[in-house]
């Protein structure tokens, strides 16, 4: 039996059919919209709220989740609601744009692409010439023929085209034979896979100019906001490792159709794609088993740098072209950690400094020429908002600064009406209640006979939410349906999140044995790094205080060091030497790591304020 789900959404209607019995998250998700679920639908988080009319009566952990008030309203969560009959729904949010960082700070290379292009006209044969056609072709030392399905149409594109071609190279192997001069024509696409986005890069191959630039929000998050959620999926059957690897690829061939049809090229022409991401979505994009990474002792299917045919993970450009990964490290320092090592130049320079990318996960790097330490905390998702009761991604409608002039204010992204709070408002938002004490040192909001010195806009904001205390960002946001708040929960959440990064630096410090004064730069990484004020960063303790006058952000470094991997072939030899460089700190196994943490939960705030 099928039933009709009418899905209602800023004034439109979306209408799907769905199977009695079947999961309301699962047939949202297939009908692909994409409502926020970063448990992966576990019932955890309470992101796939949806309001039902007429609804099944509420589960006692849908009532916790999502509290009384909206359960009576026909609130109930997507993951938790069984299809029996036919339904009207209204999703708090789906399908908003996301603010996602592209741009990265950029360094002089040498423009030397892996892929080159070259018209030829060939001797034709006669009787007295009867050389074979591959060795006619690979007589003018332009490269060898490894493929045989290339050597399988190689004499039909050679008297197609009379012997006037152009030959396509990868390095020193001939991917492609193609009739005339076509030696203008040759693209290559850089692709930053992250856990919650995509950043990808079109460039002209022949010049090294930069054509276009698509970003789009990872498809591959319906499965989870973290890459333990995406692991736990995957490891469930075969089938749902190919679900997670063919999402990804059908997200790069959608990329591919935007950049074709808006520049007007062909995808016969696009000869490379390079890419990077952390170790996990790198095995996602090769369909590798990652089960292994998720348990001790964290144990990658491989960390190499990897070159493949792109059609052999079913990448729809040129029958020839390449793939190339960027080499991770470990299981947590992944091909994005090594790009971004490259693009920020601190591999090459004297002295030391602390790289921080602070995403889904947050890897921290601290060297220079002669030495590299690398850590990873599970610190990101507190930060994008995960966890957070009304914490979002950098969407339209985001808070995405706080600050007090006179008064509590904000801005959102786009200017759009609040729906939640990103992670640089949830920082600055933590920042504000330090320095007017509606929080202590410990994290703990003020009480009721806490707040005598509180002007009273300040002291009305703090309430009662879910049994709690929260502080109020916003009282009614009818994009939200309810309070935009921070509450107890969340600054816990944070407090967990800022004492890992705080402790991972302190213990990559020790290893090094150097002190915050030896630190010549920070490099703030990823769309986080480059949005947050960091200021607001150094008041809660989230980057070192005395490091406050030496932080830079470098924007989506990761996505410049694999663009620089696929305009300059010599770069991939540095990625590697980068790789093996870098010497990686378990955390887990570091005995001072646990101490360093718990002294990082506090805040500090006689130093701040």
């Amino acid at each position: 039996m099928k039933h009709t789900i009418d899905i209602i959404h800023e004034g439109r209607t979306i209408t799907l059919e769905a199977e009695h019995g079947s999961n309301l998250l699962e047939v949202l998700l297939a009908g692909n919209i994409e409502v926020d679920s970063p448990c992966g639908g576990n019932g955890k988080c309470g992101k796939c709220r949806v309001r039902i009319e007429a609804p099944e009566a509420a589960a006692i952990d849908e009532i916790r989740i999502l509290g009384k008030k909206d359960v009576d309203r026909g609130y109930r969560l997507a993951c938790r609601t069984t299809v029996k009959n036919d339904m009207r729904i209204y999703p708090d949010n789906i399908n908003h744009d996301a603010r996602i960082v592209t741009k990265g700070k950029g360094r002089q290379i040498n423009f030397a692409p892996s892929i080159s292009k070259k018209h030829v006209v060939l001797d034709k044969p006669d009787l007295s010439r009867q050389e074979d056609d591959l060795t006619r072709l690979e007589n003018t030392g332009l490269g060898k023929v490894k493929d045989l399905e290339l050597l399988k149409k190689l004499p039909h594109i050679l008297r197609e085209a009379d012997f006037d071609i152009t030959v396509a190279t990868f390095g020193e192997e001939i991917i492609s034979v193609e009739k005339g001069d076509t030696s203008g024509k040759s693209y290559g696409i850089a692709v930053d896979i992250g856990t919650t986005t995509i950043a990808a890069y079109l460039y002209d191959l022949t010049t090294g100019n930069q054509m276009d630039v698509y970003s789009v929000l990872n498809a591959q998050r319906k499965y989870g906001a973290d890459v333990l959620s995406r692991i736990d999926y995957c490891s469930k059957s075969r089938e749902t490792r190919d679900e997670m690897h063919k999402t990804i690829i059908s997200q790069i061939n959608d990329i591919v159709r935007v950049f074709t049809k808006r520049n007007g090229i062909d995808p016969v022409n696009i000869y490379e794609l390079a890419f990077a991401g952390n170790t996990t979505m790198i095995h996602f994009l090769l369909n590798l088993p990652t089960f292994n990474i998720a348990v001790a002792p964290f144990i990658p299917a491989s960390t190499a740098l990897f070159k493949v045919k792109a059609g052999h993970l079913g990448i729809k450009v040129n029958d020839g072209a390449y793939v190339v990964v960027l080499p991770c490290v470990s299981a947590y320092i992944g091909a994005d950690t090594v790009a971004a090592v490259l693009s920020s130049n601190m591999y090459m320079d004297d002295g030391c400094f602390l790289l921080i990318d602070i995403g889904t996960n947050g890897e921290i790097v601290l060297g220079g020429r002669e030495w590299l330490y690398a850590c990873s905390t599970a610190a990101g998702p507190a930060f994008e908002g995960a966890n957070i009761r009304n914490g979002t991604g950098g969407i339209s409608g985001a808070i995405d600064k706080v600050y007090y002039d006179n008064g509590l204010k904000y801005t959102t992204i786009g200017k759009a009406n609040p729906i939640g709070i990103c992670g640089s408002g949830i920082v600055d938002s933590i920042a504000v209640m330090l320095e007017h004490k509606a929080i202590d040192e410990t994290g703990r909001i003020a009480g009721p006979d806490e707040m005598e010195n509180m002007p009273d806009h300040l002291r009305e904001r703090i309430i009662n939410i879910d049994g709690m205390r929260a502080f109020v960002i916003e009282h009614e946001s009818s994009a939200s349906g309810g309070v935009i708040a921070i509450t107890q929960k969340d600054i816990r959440e944070v407090q967990n999140a800022k004492a890992a990064i705080a402790a991972g630096i302190k213990v990559l410090a020790q290893k090094a044995g150097i002190g915050f004064g030896d630190i010549k730069k920070v490099y703030l990484a990823g769309g986080f790094g480059s949005h947050i004020d960091v200021d607001s960063a150094v008041n809660i303790g989230l980057i070192p205080f005395e490091l406050r006058d030496r932080t830079e952000s470098i924007g989506n470094a990761a996505g410049q060091g694999v663009i620089e991997g696929l305009t300059c072939s010599e770069i991939l030899e540095h990625a590697e030497r980068v790789k093996t460089k870098i010497q990686y700190i378990e955390l887990s196994a570091d005995p001072g790591f646990s101490d360093y943490y718990v002294d990082s939960m506090f805040f500090d705030v006689e130093t701040k304020y």
